[in-house]
């Protein structure tokens, strides 16, 4: 009996699985569209670095309503300042110029109305491919690490400061270090931490879609993407050096946690649409 019970449920799945097979096509995708980004937390405000998007993915039907979406692209993002006169001070700030290029790999779902319009939800890895920073127009000595602060003196009995989370909680692990705290805070940190100039090779983030279907398979897609980690952990300095420094007294924040924002805009050509929609009326009849 338990033989037959097995030969019966193997002769099913071995009858169904052709129907399953057939309402289940997966559609090809390319895209091919432009970013404009900013860096948050690195004192330039608004999305002026603009980079080439593009890459290819795949979209497995799950119900007649929603997708699941694999893509492998190549995006670049980064930052732009460009010259400015400070009014406050009367100071040329010079340039600020980041371009970071990066290997992603968003997982996304996707639920569609009526095949005209999907909204998506994801997340993205980021794989650290290609940077370039320039200050006044001069390049900075940046590299791919762990992104964090560290102390200037090589000595182990000093606190982690790996995890610090603002430039409150620096200061105690600098009067912990045996410093005095008679001096201003952003006159003793610059003289004891190491200003971070790594980038982490790895950006972890989440994505949000809108798309409109123009024609047979064509697609306008917009999406927002921001880091859910720090991309790198940065000391801003009261120094005219620091062209992209808030100067203001009031205002400055010298410990900062970057973040990649990203708009993008893209037209996504998909491949079998036709013949998947033709499966969909298939599988509801």
């Amino acid at each position: 009996m338990k033989r037959f019970r097995i030969l019966a449920l193997l002769l099913a799945f071995t009858c169904a699985t052709p129907t399953l097979l057939h309402a289940q096509i997966v559609k090809g995708e390319v895209f091919v569209g432009g970013n404009t980004t900013q860096v948050d937390g690195d004192e330039c405000y608004a999305f002026r670095r603009f980079g080439v998007h593009a890459g290819a993915g795949a979209l497995v039907p799950i119900t007649s309503w929603m997708d699941v979406g694999l893509e492998v692209l190549f995006g670049q993002k980064g930052a732009y300042k460009g010259d400015s006169i400070n009014q406050h001070l009367g100071l040329y700030t010079g340039t600020y110029d980041l371009r970071l290029n990066y290997a992603e790999v968003p997982v996304m779902v996707y639920l569609t109305d009526k095949d005209r319009f999907s909204v998506g939800l994801g997340v993205s890895y980021g794989r650290l491919v290609g940077l370039k920073e320039a200050t006044n127009g001069i390049p900075t000595a940046i590299a791919i690490g762990d992104g964090n602060l560290h102390w200037r003196e090589d000595n182990p009995n000093f606190p982690d400061i790996s995890k610090v989370k603002d430039i409150y909680e620096l200061s105690d692990y600098i009067s912990q270090a045996g410093y005095s705290q008679t001096e201003d805070i952003e006159t003793q940190v610059p003289s004891v931490i190491e200003n971070s100039v790594s980038y982490r090779p790895h950006d972890f983030s989440i994505c949000a879609d809108l798309r409109v279907r123009i024609w047979e398979g064509i697609h306008a897609e917009l999406r927002y993407q921001y880091s859910l980690v720090p991309i790198r952990t940065r000391l801003f300095y009261k120094d005219q050096a620091e062209t992209h420094l808030k100067i203001d007294d009031r205002r400055v924040q010298p410990l900062q946690h970057q973040y990649n924002e990203t708009l993008t805009l893209r037209v996504v050509y998909m491949f079998n649409e036709r013949r998947a929609k033709a499966n969909k009326e298939v599988t509801k009849k």
